[in-house]
C-alpha cells in the first residue's frame, strides 16, 4: 500500500540456489500493468522498481531465471472530496482533502478547482482542506466540479435542489 506519488518502490531480493543473494548485475524483469521493465540488482541481489501509478489495485510480476513471485500494489489517492448537495441561493462550501505521501494533512499546497471551465486555486489548511465558497446557478442543476493536485485529478457532483 502506497500513495500516489510518494517516492515508493517495489523491491525483490534475489536469491540464489545456495540461498543468499545473488549480488550486483543480475536482471530482474518486473511486469506491472501489462507493461515490462527490466531491472539489475544491487550488490545486496535487491532489484528495485519505482511505483508511479494512479491510484489503484495493481499486480506486479517479479521474474529471474524462469522462477516468477507476484503481489498486489494497492495505490492511495491524495486527494478526495464528496458530492455536495446545496440548497438553491444558499451559499456552502465544497471541501478536497489533501494528504502528502504518508497520509497525513498536506498544508499549504494548492488545489485547483475546475466548474463549467472557470478555475478557482485554494491553498489548503492545516488540516489538509482546500476550502471553495459555492454559490451556483438554478434549482436542479448539476455540476460537475474537478479538483487537481500535482497530477491527480477528482471529479465530483455539486447538486442544486429547490
Amino acid at each position: 500500500v502506497k500513495y500516489y506519488k510518494n517516492d515508493s518502490q517495489y523491491v525483490v531480493t534475489v536469491l540464489g540456489a545456495d540461498g543468499n543473494p545473488v549480488g550486483a548485475g543480475e536482471n530482474v524483469t518486473f511486469n506491472i500493468n501489462g507493461v515490462m521493465y527490466t531491472r539489475q540488482t544491487n550488490a545486496s541481489g535487491q532489484a528495485k522498481l519505482n511505483i508511479n501509478l494512479q491510484p489503484g489495485n495493481y499486480t506486479i510480476t517479479a521474474e529471474y531465471n524462469g522462477c516468477k513471485v507476484s503481489n498486489n500494489i494497492e495505490v492511495l489517492p491524495v486527494l478526495r472530496a464528496n458530492d455536495l448537495i446545496k440548497k438553491y441561493g444558499v451559499s456552502d462550501q465544497f471541501i478536497a482533502y489533501l494528504v502528502d505521501g504518508q497520509g497525513k494533512p498536506f498544508e499549504g499546497q494548492n488545489v485547483t478547482f475546475n466548474i463549467n471551465g472557470v478555475f478557482y486555486n485554494r491553498l489548503t489548511d492545516s488540516d489538509g482542506r482546500a476550502i471553495l465558497n459555492i454559490k451556483l446557478g438554478a434549482a436542479m442543476d448539476t455540476y460537475i466540479i474537478t479538483s487537481s493536485y500535482n497530477g491527480s485529478s477528482i471529479s465530483n457532483k455539486i447538486s442544486v435542489i429547490p
